[in-house]
Parts: structure tokens; C-alpha cells; sequence
């Protein structure tokens, strides 16, 4: 039974302004997720995201279309208890301490009150406040709010967990505690939907990315498989047994001169092979050939308008 699946999902919404007018947040979003991988939720501002991760929920219901978490309806009880979110702006009642939260939500979770202490000790060492369990939350920083949000998804050892920005708030160091938290997950064959705008995250972390765009699904699938040939950059570093830079020039153009040696730029691999091949020939000494592949974060913004 796979944890989540949307089957041409939309969701419209009233102008809060406009009556008379309807926005189109989510288009017939489709894709499904399968038990212990890691999907990362990618889409600027207003691309629906968050809306999709509310109807995921059970928050709000889908204009049309389906959704199916571990084969149920998203608002039914009966799957409430395999799922741990955290959402972007979590909010909690300051005047509690962490141990006090987390005994708060098992109970709410349905845990047995003899299962949660133990449970919420393991939780608050896992994301690293154990030792500020008896602080109060008004006392906490962003960061470490943004942590206790993690340990209250995580209290009722859900099988999927489901976040919105988990990294927001966090300095590197938190960035990569919770990533290494998630990895975590993932080996104890448990399945994470999260969003970040932190594409960099999102590359290191995922098995699958989700890029939506103004509603539209624009990409689902491995990070590999979204690169095109186009994006990839061929370079060749070599150098002459003599000064002869007429002589390169005129054999390749577009070849600059870095140090003592010269980097050629190719169009494509054929034309990477056609080179190393014209260069070996020439009897020049070749430093490097590689093919550099861009990052997420260079595929998403540069290909923005395709």
C-alpha cells in the first residue's frame, strides 16, 4: 500500500476579494510515493506546496481528483497514527516544557501513557534537545522550536512523516543535524515528504524530487533522470610542448588560455570526443576531461521558462 497518492488532484479556492473570481492554486497534480523513500516537495512561493501538503493532510478537501494515504481517505482517523507532520509555522504552548509537549501530543497520538516518557526521552536526544527537556518553550530559540516541531512529528513513531520547511530557522549546523535525522528515517524504512527551499537539501536528501510550478506538476522523478544533455558542461584542460597560442586559436575556437595551459569548452559529447581525439593526435598533453553536472538549484532557475 503505497503511503501517498494524488490522481489529477485540483484545488480551487474563493478570491478573498473577488467573489465572483476562483483561483486555480493546485492543476491536476499527479504522483504517488512508495514505502521508505524520500520525496522532496520543490516550488517557489505560491507554487502549492503548502496546499497540497494540507489536502495530503486531510486539512482541506480537493476540488476534484483523488488522494489516498496508505489506501485511505486523508481524513480518515484510521491512518492519523502512521503519519507525523510538521508544518512550516508550528506553534506550541510556550509555557510547557519540551517533555511536557511531547507527553501532550502521544497522548493525543493515542500512545499509552506508560510507552510515552520513555519514547519522548529517545525523541529529544534524537533531535538534540534531551538536555533541555525541562525548559520552557519560551525560553527556546527558532532553532530549537523548530526541533521540538520535529520531536512531536516523531513521538508516535509514524510510518510516514510529512514536512513544510523542516531547515527553516536552523544555522548549518541544525540544517545538518535534522538532515541527518531524516536519513535516519529513511534506513528505519519509514517514508519523508518534505519541502525546503534549500535546493541544496533537497539534492542530498531525495530519492525522487517533486517540482511544481504555478499548480502545474513541472517534474517528478530522480534528479539524474532532470538532467539534459544541455545541461551538461564538457571541458578540456591541456597544454603545448611549446608557446603556439596563434596556433590554438586558430585550430579552437573559443579556447581561453588559464595559467600556462588552455580550457576548451565543447558543445555536446561528440564534440567532447571529437576534441580529446583532435588533441591526443596533435601530441598535446591533456590535463583534465570532465563533464560538469549542474546542481539542482541551476536546473530549476535556469530552465525556469521551458
Amino acid at each position: 500500500m503505497r503511503p501517498i497518492e494524488l490522481n489529477n488532484v485540483t484545488k480551487v479556492f474563493n478570491h478573498p476579494m473577488k467573489v465572483w473570481q476562483k483561483i486555480e492554486s493546485v492543476k491536476n497534480l499527479s504522483f504517488s510515493m512508495e514505502q521508505g523513500e524520500i520525496i522532496g516537495f520543490v516550488g517557489h512561493n505560491g507554487a502549492g506546496k503548502t496546499t497540497t501538503i494540507k489536502m495530503i493532510m486531510g486539512f482541506i478537501s480537493q476540488t476534484s481528483g483523488t488522494i489516498s494515504v496508505f489506501g485511505q481517505n486523508p481524513g480518515d482517523r484510521i491512518i492519523k497514527h502512521k503519519i507525523g507532520f510538521l508544518p512550516e509555522r508550528p506553534y506550541f504552548y510556550s509555557q510547557l516544557t519540551s517533555m511536557e509537549l511531547l507527553k501532550y501530543f502521544g497522548a493525543l497520538s493515542g500512545m499509552k501513557s506508560s510507552l510515552i516518557r520513555s519514547r519522548a526521552e529517545s525523541v529529544l536526544k534524537k533531535v538534540g534537545l534531551f538536555d533541555a527537556k525541562d525548559r520552557r518553550l519560551s525560553s527556546y530559540s527558532k532553532g530549537m522550536l523548530q526541533r521540538i516541531g520535529l520531536a512531536q512529528a516523531l513521538i508516535h513513531d509514524p510510518e510516514l512523516v510529512i514536512m513544510d520547511e523542516p531547515m527553516s530557522g536552523l544555522d548549518p549546523l541544525g540544517r545538518h543535524e535534522v538532515m541527518e535525522i531524516i536519513r535516519s528515517l529513511k534506513h528505519e524504512g519509514k517514508s519523508v515528504l518534505f519541502s525546503s527551499h534549500i535546493l541544496n537539501d533537497i539534492e542530498n536528501l531525495s530519492d525522487r524530487v517533486l517540482i511544481i510550478d504555478h499548480g502545474h506538476l513541472k517534474y517528478f522523478g530522480k534528479i539524474a533522470d532532470f538532467v539534459r544533455p544541455s545541461h551538461v558542461k564538457y571541458t578540456i584542460e591541456f597544454a603545448t610542448p611549446e608557446p603556439m597560442t596563434e596556433t590554438i586559436f586558430s585550430l579552437f575556437a573559443g579556447v581561453r588560455i588559464v595559467s600556462d595551459r588552455y580550457l576548451l569548452e565543447c558543445s555536446d559529447i561528440n564534440d567532447f570526443n571529437d576534441k580529446i581525439t583532435d588533441i591526443v593526435k596533435r601530441g598535446f598533453k591533456i590535463y583534465s576531461a570532465k563533464a560538469d553536472y549542474p546542481s539542482l538549484e541551476e536546473i530549476v532557475f535556469n530552465t525556469s521558462g521551458e
